[in-house]
């Protein structure tokens, strides 16, 4: 009887290994990998892969590329690691570099993660300034009025993108918030080509922001480090000086979680 219930320990759940396999498949396949492709490398059926595809797209952890016919993970479990608060990895590999860039820049770095439909402050290094702006852990920041979501955005997969943007509710905070997916994904074209987003008053009147993706090493964007401060002192003109600060600071970063 004890042998029977060791054998039965050690061979373990089929399909959860099935499952686990096919996750870190695809970990190492960002670009996105067809159904038959997946089913043909790990040896599965296609059916029973396409009903693990299937379970993991409901719950958010793979997306599927309607154009292309491939599956991708998104960031959800990299989401699930990065927000615990039991995980301070994130925290503590960037305190460095966001410290270095608070001394650069003179304001307040911020640290956040894209959860659903907005964005989350994990961690902040004060300005240096006696008048500056704080953002607790824990801040909520809207999706498409903050220069972070829109860095993390616009490095999401194209599939993982449409689906949050189909889900947003675009409500006016100022006069030159964003009110339409059309509107972010134009802006959202311009973040790709800088590299870094803006936020232009767009969240709060006065403050300014500016903002690029931090990637692991699958490429993927799993946090963004942002500069914020009045627009008296982070002025628009400066916005591509500050741009290159911060997008050094979100690449050493990315360096640091490889």
């Amino acid at each position: 009887m004890g042998r029977t219930r060791t054998n039965r320990k050690a061979a373990g759940v089929p399909i959860l290994e099935r499952t686990l396999g096919l996750i870190e498949f695809l970990s190492r396949c960002p670009e996105g990998v067809p159904l038959s492709g997946i089913a043909r490398t790990l040896a599965i059926p296609k059916n029973t892969t396409y009903r693990m595809l299937n379970t993991l797209c409901a719950k958010g952890y793979v997306s599927r590329n309607e154009a292309e016919l491939t599956y991708r993970l998104t960031r959800k479990l990299a989401t699930l690691v990065y927000s615990s608060a039991r995980d301070g990895g994130l925290i503590e590999k960037a305190l460095g570099p966001m410290r270095a860039l608070r001394d650069r820049v003179g304001e307040t770095v911020v640290l956040s993660i894209l959860d659903g439909g907005e964005g989350i402050v994990l961690d902040q290094v004060p300005g240096l300034h006696p008048f500056r702006f704080v953002c607790d852990p824990g801040t909520r920041q809207a999706l498409h009025a903050s220069a972070s979501t829109k860095a993390i955005l616009a490095c999401c997969a194209p599939e993982e993108r449409e689906a949050i943007l189909a889900a947003a509710p675009f409500r006016k905070l100022t006069e030159r918030t964003i009110t339409s997916a059309a509107a972010l994904r134009r802006e959202l074209e311009l973040v790709r080509s800088r590299g870094y987003g803006v936020d232009r008053g767009e969240a709060m009147h006065g403050v300014h922001c500016v903002a690029a993706a931090v990637l692991n090493r699958q490429r993927m964007p799993v946090a963004a480090i942002t500069v914020t401060g009045p627009d008296d002192r982070l002025r628009e003109k400066d916005f591509p000086r500050i741009g290159g600060w911060v997008r050094a600071c979100a690449r050493d970063l990315s360096e640091r979680l490889a």
